[in-house]
Order: structure tokens, then C-alpha cells, then sequence
């Protein structure tokens, strides 16, 4: 299945056939995907990713044996132009926290309303890296209890790393980075190479997360997603493992189906 003439083909690895089956028609129907695989078995997603060219694999962290970071693992070094993309509802720190270093291409909860959840994704197509607005303070804290916490600071950084910073911050792709600042995409990862030693983080998605929760923005940053209230926005608890009532507008399953129009 090899992708040709615009045609994009999506792997759904959950383990709920509701769930993929009705994100899977949603996406097919908005002309996101023109194939969909669909599966709740690791085995089937394992021989798939290695027989098959996808342009996009998503993937619930919640699977079982930590089964999603090996699916996500296996898309990073057998399928590079490959996106993975992790989606939460609810799984411990350290599975997150693998899921960053191993440098997911998006990070997205499983309620967002239909039209959200599709414009996040074609953000990921774009080369963009997503995190919903309401996972920032969830991977932070993550992030700050997978590790001690360094003194950072961005007075290390040359005003050009600084603005890369912020580019990347609002999930910029090097090559759209490039095209802003009239530079070529060498330069662009160059600047993060650097900046990612001088502040001492392994990933991009750790510089994004961490910029993000101190305020940098690019300029013309696209409007945050509007999938959740501000009630669901509130900072977790210290040491949390990510409870589903933090992430759901309701704890039932049949509320998240409903929202892609799946009758029960």
C-alpha cells in the first residue's frame, strides 16, 4: 500500500472496536485518510507497520504490557516519514514520559469534539508537532517528575535559538520554521540542535512542552484547540497518573462515542 497521487493511508491501534471503528469513519469521511486499518491486536499492527507504508499511525498509550511505546518505536525506526501520534485517556507517568523521548508527532485526548479532533490531525500531516491544549500542564508535570528539575534558562540561548524556541513551542515544523525566518531547514536544525544541549533536553517535544508552560508563542500561533472547558484546564495533582476525569468530559465511554456520532 504504497503511498501515491495524494492517497494517505492511517493505522488506528486500539483496543475498543467502537472507538477506532467510528474514528477511522470520521476521518474517511472528512477526506483526511483515503485508507483506514483499524485493529485492537499488537501482533496484526506490528506485521502491518512492517508490510505496509502508512502515513499516519495512531496509537492508545493505554494498551496493555506497554505494547504502545513498542508500536511507536517500531514507526520511528522502520517508517520515517511515518507520523505517530499517541492518544491518552489514561496511562502512569513513565509511559508518557518513554512516549516524549521517543518523540511522538502528536499527543491528543480522546474527547475532543469530531471537527477539533480532525484539525489537529491534518496539523500532524502538516509536519506540525500537536499537543492538546489540555495535555500542557499534564506532560509537564510529567516531565518535571521524570526528572529533577534543572535550572533552565533561556539567557543561554543567541535571540535566533530563542525564536526557534518559540516556533517550536507552537509546534512548528523545521521546514515551516525555515520558510518564516528565510533560512534553510539546515540552519533550523542547527539552531535546535544547539538549544536543545544548552537548555539539556533529549527531545523536541520536551523544549515544546517546557516553552509552552513558560509562554513562549510564535506570533502568529494558530487559535488553541477549543475541545475542553476550563474546568477540565485546572493544573492535576502532584504525582498524578493520569486520572480519566481529568481527561474526559464524562467518564462514560458512551459520552466519547457519541461525540462521533455512533449510535448506541
Amino acid at each position: 500500500m504504497v503511498e501515491e497521487h495524494g492517497q494517505r493511508t492511517l493505522l488506528i491501534v486500539d483496543e475498543s472496536p467502537i472507538f477506532r471503528q467510528a474514528l477511522a469513519q470520521l476521518l474517511k469521511q472528512k477526506g483526511v485518510f483515503t485508507d483506514v486499518v483499524e485493529t485492537g491486536s499488537v501482533s496484526e499492527a506490528e506485521s502491518d507497520i512492517s508490510t505496509q507504508d502508512f502515513t499516519m499511525v495512531i496509537i492508545d498509550l493505554a494498551l496493555p504490557d506497554h505494547k504502545a511505546l513498542e508500536i511507536l518505536r517500531q514507526v520511528k525506526e522502520q517508517k520515517k516519514a511515518c507520523k505517530g501520534v499517541i492518544l491518552l485517556q489514561g496511562a502512569h507517568n513513565d509511559e508518557l514520559m518513554a512516549a516524549i523521548r521517543l518523540e511522538a508527532d502528536g499527543f491528543l485526548t480522546k474527547n475532543h469534539m469530531p471537527d477539533d479532533m480532525v484539525t489537529m490531525i491534518r496539523r500532524v500531516l502538516q509536519g506540525e508537532m500537536v499537543i492538546s491544549d489540555r495535555l500542557t500542564n499534564v506532560l509537564a508535570l510529567t516531565l518535571r517528575n521524570g526528572n529533577e528539575e534543572e535550572e533552565r534558562n533561556v539567557d543561554c540561548l543567541t535571540s535566533r535559538e530563542q525564536e526557534v524556541l518559540s516556533y517550536i513551542a507552537s509546534g512548528m515544523s523545521n521546514k515551516s520554521i525555515a520558510a518564516r525566518l528565510s533560512i534553510t531547514d539546515g540552519t533550523v536544525k542547527v539552531h535546535v540542535k544547539h538549544m536543545l544541549k544548552k537548555l539539556g533536553f533529549r527531545s523536541r517535544v520536551e523544549a515544546a512542552v517546557w516553552a509552552s508552560e513558560r509562554g513562549f508563542k510564535s506570533p502568529d500561533e494558530p487559535a488553541a484547540d477549543s475541545g475542553a472547558s476550563s474546568s477540565q484546564q485546572a493544573d492535576l495533582p502532584h504525582g498524578f497518573t493520569l486520572p480519566d476525569r481529568a481527561l474526559q468530559n464524562s467518564s462514560s465511554e458512551k459520552y466519547i462515542y457519541s461525540q462521533f456520532s455512533l449510535s448506541f
